[in-house]
């Protein structure tokens, strides 16, 4: 091969590598997604998102959380921006707990997307309760 087109080739691969398409925020707001297991949530579960709606699906084989535990939850999405969310439990598709309805009557849960590697992002949830604000750390990622 020719001295020019090994260069060219390797040009071509360092220029392809370098402009990899990088995930944003908006590749999130859609899809299958799932959330491993880590010190804060012992459980992973499965996220499903389309348009303003999401359900969630903890997987929970060993039955940790108890047989009366609603293990799916349907939520709505207010997008904020591109990478801020308040997410509100949907009452209209499930009886809501009252730990789900306090949530609720408080606004929700303002989702941050903080940082993206590779397919997950890193999250930063806040609810804000009367003179305290709770905070909970995560990440998603696409399947």
């Amino acid at each position: 091969m020719r001295p020019f087109k090994i260069l060219f080739l390797l040009f071509l691969l360092i220029s392809l590598t370098a402009y990899a398409q990088q995930l944003t925020c908006i590749d999130f707001k859609e899809g299958s997604f799932y959330v491993p297991a880590d010190e804060e949530m012992p459980l992973s579960y499965k996220i499903i998102r389309k348009g303003t709606e999401q359900i969630e699906v903890v997987d929970d084989p060993n039955n940790m959380l108890g047989p009366d535990f609603n293990k799916t939850a349907y939520v709505k999405i207010e997008w904020i921006d591109a990478c801020t969310s308040r997410l509100k439990y949907d009452e209209t598709k499930m009886e809501l707990s009252d730990y789900q309805k306090h949530i609720n009557e408080n606004n929700g849960f303002l989702t941050e997307m903080v940082k993206i590697e590779g397919n997950c992002f890193y999250f930063k949830s806040t609810f804000n309760d009367h003179d305290r604000v709770e905070e909970m750390t995560g990440k998603i990622c696409k399947e």
